[in-house]
């Protein structure tokens, strides 16, 4: 099977997948959610008789990144996911790909990752009485804003300006003769909705890894 019929196979079986541009001749890469990782394994192997060759764990300091590499004829795939650290869970591989096993078990131990029905019990490069909460290759949970600034980040996030304004400054605005809120996108619903869609489009949001439904940076 060619490159070119692996990425119409994906795009037809998995079409929440985002297929990566300018992979190579030879090289597909595509990036799905992690409940798409099994339908994936099972695409690539059952369909389109590609072989599991390994799996490359990239800790990214808010999230895991999990590389799932196949191959076929000197045609390469490579299936990407993110899983937040806050989860560590995903599906394993393993029943439909059985040669998943070790490097799935190897990525438990050292990142902390769960896989879920993954048959092995005990453990492979650690020893058996490892303390669980102490995993290798696993960074601790932290993005790329410096502490000083999250306060002012969440709050500009969540409500367009670095500041809050509360009840109590609210009133003493109002005795002054000022309006309640400042003149900026924090007073306009419509201005914030623009503003909040912006910095998801710009990536700054995921970067800074705010969290839209708790209205918060993921650490602290």
């Amino acid at each position: 099977m060619t490159a070119d019929e692996v990425r119409a196979l994906l795009a037809q079986r998995l079409p929440g997948g985002r297929l990566e541009a300018g992979a190579g001749l030879r090289r597909v890469a595509v990036q799905v959610e992690p409940g798409e990782v099994v339908e994936s394994a099972r695409v690539l192997g059952q369909q389109a008789g590609l072989r599991f060759v390994t799996i490359a764990a990239v800790d990214r300091g808010l999230d895991l990144e999990l590389l799932y590499q196949y191959a076929l004829d000197g045609v390469i795939v490579t299936v990407r996911t993110r899983l937040p650290k806050e989860v560590s869970r995903i599906d394993s591989i393993t029943p439909l790909m059985p040669a998943a096993e070790f490097i799935e078990q190897e990525i438990a131990e050292l990142f902390g990752v769960e896989f879920a029905g993954h048959p092995r019990r005990t453990n492979l490069a650690l020893p058996d009485d490892w303390p669980a909460a102490k995993r290798p290759l696993r960074k601790p949970l932290t993005g790329e804003i410096i502490p000083q600034a999250r306060l002012s980040v969440e709050n500009l996030l969540s409500g367009g300006a670095s500041l809050k304004i509360g009840p109590s400054a609210a009133v003493k605005r109002e005795k002054a003769g000022l309006p309640k809120s400042p003149p900026l996108v924090s007073a306009d619903a419509e201005r914030l909705r623009e503003f909040q869609e912006l910095m998801k489009r710009t990536g700054f949001a995921e970067r800074a890894g705010f969290d839209w439904r708790k209205g918060k940076l993921r650490y602290r």
